[in-house]
């Protein structure tokens, strides 16, 4: 049973374990005591430019898209991609691969660079910089895939996930939690442990089990004496809450209401709050979730999904299915989540692996798309007007249908004010003229819609893999300098409405001859393509 008690007396602190440099210098008490502060930004003001959305990690997305699922359809895929976590910031999709890091072109999928030298996953992207985890922390150039830095930590085991917010890249390495510089990765600070007495035991020092969150202007994290809040540039305690962890603990998130870590399938998550750490809620037996400002959802174990209020019980909702796969994602007004079960006539909702939009608030379904229709799978990320999910070990990009058939024709409005002109029509020359002049604008706007169209679902884009595969991700690709891949707009833009197989429902991309012809495009052979490795 898990319960809330505080383990710090007043006035009293914790502090850096023995040996290291004190962290507090520079950081006045009022820049402390100012936080947490929700209105300070943590990084690229995009839908998802982390590993699991924000550098909160919550997988929400607070203005999110709302998509309807019976327009959705496959707009392109990559092999070798899909088990992967996903950052999507600045039309540019960055995830590993079966063979290394790769950067792709949201509009159509086109590869950008590939890095095949950098064994590492959980991209998060900020500043020039894409950042990812694995047996280091490595920065790598946003334009062409090039090492920038890299950590040289050597640690026991691979380093989960980094947190780049603040102008810091924030990570966990063998117990120890570093601030790094994220222009050139030299350590701003770093705690090997805390000192801490919780349930007024002795004192003793705890290192820290979660790799780093970001949100509220300060860092959090999970020691074996609780969670803590650490201001960014120093390292200093902003709070800590005591409790008893559980040996299962590895991850953390947040989001200016709340604060979650998982203690385990068979406790849930106990949930915090942001500003204070005072305990809230648990979210009983949840092996997975996501949550925002005010609502929570979470995977029950063989149960189905399960939503309720962050504080008190406004909303409280359950979902029965026998199995559920990947993670949820709150965005906007919905939960989307890829379902599946094997019973069917167990009288429970039948959903075999069926991309899902259920109501936040009770849990009603919106609608639910099917893999016998539509190339669906766990959710890797969401950005824009654009889903990203794992198909078989693709990552298939999904956007609703884009119908241009009624767009009017410019040459049609052209012939119309040729009309106007005739000196015969007399009176209705005025009228006609301005006929010509309404089909014209009509034809344009049609245009710009395209684009428009295109522009969005690349501005948009975690993972939808299982906490283990967080950790796993890390080692998910051999990343190699590959070289950069340019197109212009306009041969994107002209090129796209005559791709191969962008048809839903049957067969991703066309099948081979699809991603043939993005291979073409991209000005990558068979030697530095994302399914084959560089040589």
């Amino acid at each position: 049973m898990w319960k809330r008690r505080s383990v710090l007396a007043t006035g009293a602190a914790l502090s850096v374990g023995t040996g290291l440099a004190s962290v507090g210098a520079g950081a006045s008490e009022a820049d402390v005591d100012e936080l947490p502060d929700p209105d300070r930004e943590t990084g690229p003001n995009e839908d998802w430019p982390s590993h699991r959305g924000d550098p909160g990690h919550a997988r929400y997305i607070a203005d999110g898209h709302e998509f309807s699922g019976g327009e959705l359809e496959a707009a392109w895929s990559v092999e070798g991609a899909g088990a992967g976590s996903v950052a999507v910031a600045d039309e540019t999709v960055y995830t590993p691969t079966d063979d290394g890091v790769v950067a792709l072109d949201v509009t159509d999928g086109t590869v950008r660079w590939e890095n095949t030298d950098i064994d590492a996953g959980t991209p998060s992207v900020a500043g020039e910089s894409v950042y990812l985890s694995g047996n280091e922390v490595v920065a790598l150039d946003r334009s062409d895939g090039s090492v920038r830095w890299e950590t040289e930590f050597d640690p026991e085991e691979e380093i989960v996930w980094q947190t780049v917010a603040y102008g810091g890249v924030y990570a966990v390495a063998d117990g120890t939690l570093y601030a790094l510089e994220a222009d050139d990765g030299s350590v701003r600070w770093k705690k090997e442990s805390i000192t801490a007495a919780p349930f007024g035991n002795e004192e003793d020092e705890y290192e820290f089990v979660t790799p780093p969150a970001a949100a509220n202007g300060v860092i959090y994290s999970v020691t074996g004496a609780g969670p803590i809040a650490l201001e960014p540039e120093t390292g200093t305690e902003v709070w800590q809450e005591g409790t008893s962890i559980g040996p299962h603990v590895n991850t953390i998130y947040a989001t200016s209401a709340a604060v979650a870590y998982d203690a385990s399938a068979e406790v849930g998550w106990p949930l915090y709050d942001a500003q204070t750490g005072e305990f809230i809620a648990i979210g009983d037996g949840m092996s997975e979730i996501a949550f925002g400002e005010e609502i929570h959802v979470g995977s029950a174990t063989n149960q189905g999904y399960s939503g309720g209020s962050i504080r008190g019980d406004e909303y409280s909702w359950d979902l029965d299915v026998t199995y559920t796969y990947g993670q949820p994602v709150i965005s906007g007004e919905t939960v989307y989540a890829y379902l599946t079960q094997d019973t069917p006539d167990s009288g429970e909702q039948n959903y075999d692996e069926d991309l899902v939009a259920l109501n936040k608030y009770d849990g009603s379904e919106k609608w639910a798309l099917s893999k016998d229709d539509t190339p669906v799978g766990s959710i890797r990320a969401i950005s824009g007007e654009t889903i990203y999910v794992d198909h078989d070990g693709e990552l298939v990009a999904l956007r609703e249908e884009t119908d241009t058939s009624d767009q009017p024709d410019d040459s049609d409005g052209n012939d119309d004010t040729d009309d106007g002109n005739d000196e015969e029509e007399g009176s209705d020359e005025e009228d006609d003229q301005q006929d010509g002049k309404d089909d014209n604008d009509d034809g344009g706007s049609g245009s710009d819609d395209g684009g428009s169209d295109s522009d969005d679902g690349g501005s948009g884009s975690d993972d939808g893999e299982s906490v283990d595969d967080d950790g796993g991700d890390a080692g998910n690709g051999n990343a190699g300098n590959g070289d950069a891949e340019n197109e212009t707009d306009t041969e994107t833009n002209s090129d796209t409405d005559n791709v191969p197989g962008f048809t839903a429902g049957t067969g991703l991309f066309g099948g081979a001859l699809g991603l043939e012809w993005l291979r073409r495009k991209a000005g990558v052979d068979e030697s530095t393509s994302v399914n084959e490795p560089s040589e």
